[in-house]
């Protein structure tokens, strides 16, 4: 990704979301994120919803402003069974335009979905998704009636999405004495994650070799179910692991 693609304003915007996803702590926070990603991509509606990450069936869905009929018979008709963005989703965890998902899965039952869907304004979409501990994917969808999302939007979902994906899962409490499994030195390593060191800056302060860190960095990554170490920061901040 090259940040110089980004204005000055859309920048301050994302950094401003991403830590808006640390502090949220319900579903009402994560509806104001979702509402700022969405209006950073321009787009005319906006829906998330976490699924099971091995059948894509959907388990909580947080509609911001797609239409209560569409989603009415989305519902009712178990649609999301059919549902070619639902299944690119599922089965990559990439960001991606509607238009990819329909040519992959191209079927009769999927291009009449997709054809009902613009009845109700909903003719071009990217989304995007997480697949999460616990086989607990997320999606996160925006549309609009004119064909406006470019690579540039798929850059800020790309940067946006773990985070966002984060803030949709997180309990409302964290458990008392949850380290989330790691080490006494994986702490300390995360302790200077935070501060911004490097592998070999931290290496250097606590007198272990650079790759050492290295191997601590991927295990905390792992152990948080974190994609990057910014991500992993973002999950140890939400879970209290780490402070200000």
């Amino acid at each position: 990704m090259d940040y110089r693609d980004f204005t000055k304003k859309e920048l301050a915007d994302l950094l401003d979301i991403i830590q808006a996803c640390v502090q949220s702590r319900s579903e009402a926070d994560v509806m104001r994120v979702v509402a700022r990603i969405k209006r950073l991509l321009s787009a005319d509606n906006a829906v998330c919803a976490l699924g099971d990450a091995s059948t894509g069936r959907l388990s909580k869905i947080l509609n911001l402003d797609y239409p209560d009929e569409w989603g009415g018979i989305y519902i009712g008709e178990r649609l999301y069974t059919k549902d070619p963005v639902i299944r690119f989703n599922y089965k990559f965890f990439k960001t991606h335009r509607w238009s990819e998902a329909l040519h992959l899965f191209n079927g009769k039952d999927q291009t009449d979905l997709m054809n009902r869907a613009t009845d109700f304004g909903l003719n071009y979409g990217i989304s995007s998704g997480v697949n999460g501990e616990r086989c607990r994917g997320s999606i996160f969808s925006f549309s609009a009636r004119q064909d406006r999302f470019e690579g540039r939007h798929k850059e800020i979902l790309d940067m946006l999405t773990p985070h966002v994906h984060q803030a949709l899962i997180r309990p409302s409490e964290r458990a008392p004495g949850d380290d989330k499994g790691l080490s006494a030195r994986e702490k300390e390593v995360l302790v200077w994650m935070k501060e911004g060191k490097t592998n070999w800056e931290i290496s250097l302060i606590l007198r272990i070799s650079e790759r050492t860190v290295k191997f601590h960095v991927q295990n905390i990554e792992r152990k948080l179910n974190a994609v990057n170490k910014a991500h992993a920061i973002a999950i140890a901040f939400g879970s209290g692991l780490v402070s200000n």
